[in-house]
Parts: C-alpha cells; sequence; structure tokens
C-alpha cells in the first residue's frame, strides 16, 4: 500500500531491502524504524554498505536518530541515505555521529516501454553469473574496479551471499579474465543494478555498457521489465544513453574522509 502516491517509493524501498539482504546474510544486524527506514550493516569497509536508508519523501530524523544509537558502536564506515536534499532535522542527526560529507547521486529507472535492449555484442568480452565458489574472484574485481584495497569488498566473498535467491553476481571477462563486474538484486517486477565495475586498464570500450545491458536483459527474462540504478553523476550520460532516465537524487551523508 501507498498512500502517500509516491510512485517511486517501491524503487526505493526495493534498494533498501537489497542492503537488508546482504546484511541479513553476512552479519545479521539488521532492524527496520516504525517508519520503514532500514538499518542494514554488511561488514564492508565501505560506508555505503552500512547503512541506514529511509525510502520515505519525508524521513523522520527521530526514526534515523534511534537506527543510528541501536547500529552503535559503528566499529565500519557508514552512511545514511535519504531522498533529495536532506532537511536540517536529518543533517542534524548525521551531523551528531560524525556524518557531515553531503553527495548526491542520480536514481535512474529503465522502463519496460524501452522495450528488451539488443545484446551488446563486444568483441571476446563475455558477461556471465558468478558461480557460488567463485565470490572472491568476484570480491578482488570489484576492488580492482573501483581501484580500493581489496579488503574494502572482501565481505563480498563471503560464501552465505551465495544464498540469497533474489541477488546475482556478474563477471565480464575477456578470454577467461575478469576484467568488470556487475550485480542485480530482484524484487518482484524491479531490477536493481549494482557494482558497475571495469579494471583501470579496460575502460571506455564499452565494457560497463555491456555489463549493464546483459543484466537489464535477464531482468526481462526473469519477468521484472523495469531496471533502476543510482548512477555517479559522470556515469549519467552513459546510463541515459541505454534508455535509462533520471528520476531523482539520493543524497550519501558520510564522515568526511
Amino acid at each position: 500500500m501507498n498512500p502517500t502516491g509516491d510512485r517511486l517509493l517501491a524503487v526505493v524501498s526495493a534498494y533498501a531491502a537489497a542492503f537488508e539482504d546482504l546484511a541479513v546474510a553476512t552479519t545479521g544486524r539488521t532492524s527496520r524504524g516504525p517508519q520503514g527506514a532500514v538499518l542494514a550493516i554488511s561488514g564492508a569497509r565501505v560506508a555505503a554498505l552500512n547503512v541506514i536508508i529511509s525510502p520515505r519523501l519525508e524521513p523522520s530524523a527521530e526514526e534515523i536518530m534511534a537506527l543510528a544509537v541501536e547500529g552503535s558502536p559503528w566499529e565500519f564506515p557508514w552512511s545514511i541515505q535519504v531522498r533529495g536534499v536532506p532537511d536540517p532535522l536529518v543533517a542534524e542527526a548525521a551531523a551528531r555521529h560524525g556524518l557531515t560529507h553531503f553527495e548526491r547521486e542520480p536514481l535512474m529507472i529503465r522502463y519496460p516501454d524501452q522495450g528488451l535492449p539488443a545484446e551488446s555484442l563486444v568483441d571476446g568480452l563475455r558477461v556471465r553469473a558468478v558461480r557460488d565458489d567463485e565470490l572472491d574472484v568476484y570480491a578482488r574485481t570489484v576492488a580492482e574496479g573501483f581501484e580500493a584495497p581489496h579488503e574494502m569488498f572482501q565481505v563480498l566473498a563471503d560464501p552465505s551471499l551465495a544464498k540469497i535467491d533474489a541477488i546475482t553476481f556478474y563477471l565480464a571477462e575477456l578470454d577467461g579474465v575478469p576484467v568488470g563486474t556487475g550485480m542485480t538484486a530482484g524484487s518482484g517486477d524491479l531490477t536493481g543494478i549494482f557494482n558497475i565495475t571495469t579494471l583501470p586498464g579496460c575502460r571506455r570500450r564499452g565494457y560497463g555498457r555491456a555489463v549493464t545491458l546483459e543484466m537489464v536483459r535477464a531482468g526481462f527474462a526473469a519477468g521484472a521489465g523495469t531496471a533502476y540504478l543510482y548512477a555517479s553523476e559522470m556515469g549519467e550520460p552513459l546510463y541515459r544513453s541505454i534508455g535509462f532516465r533520471t528520476e531523482e537524487y539520493l543524497t550519501l551523508i558520510t564522515a568526511p574522509s
């Protein structure tokens, strides 16, 4: 039920649920507030993967503060994520915990009326789902794609992640050698797209585009023709060129680096 008429609530709720699924599998540290905000601690050394997310357009600062206290002590980098521009009470709640850096990410959606995208054929590139015994390879490739130390994403090698039915991990390979990654999280008719990376020496060859299109196609095959992702502002033109459009923005509030 969506009494507010908020047409994007289901999308942002699915996004929050994906983090919840990861946290259930890795640490078990999750909680929900009375108005639907989600606390999900995956144990990754990445602020975006240990989160409090409010799917509501008007988040409750009181609810966010209560979840922040529940998550304490925060032994991992973490973030508060809200839609649009945080109101002063939310910003104040975040600042009490040392979160004062604000970053904006566009929510981009590709609707079913765009149709099934054509297969993206890049010479020699193969995009495939990761086997259960390959999660360590996946985690290392994600870290290299983000140009980060391997330990930051080591949680993605946790064997328990293979048990999450709604989540599929992808590798892009050239001659069997990983050059990029992706991840999907299914929820009803929605396909969430995450972790699009390309190794530094392999960029500007269409690999990220190919991975994204393959995951959209997989969503169509599973009956989930609406795809969504949160892009960097630099990546926004690429996703727009393959049928995604920006609908709103998410604000990540983190500690200053």
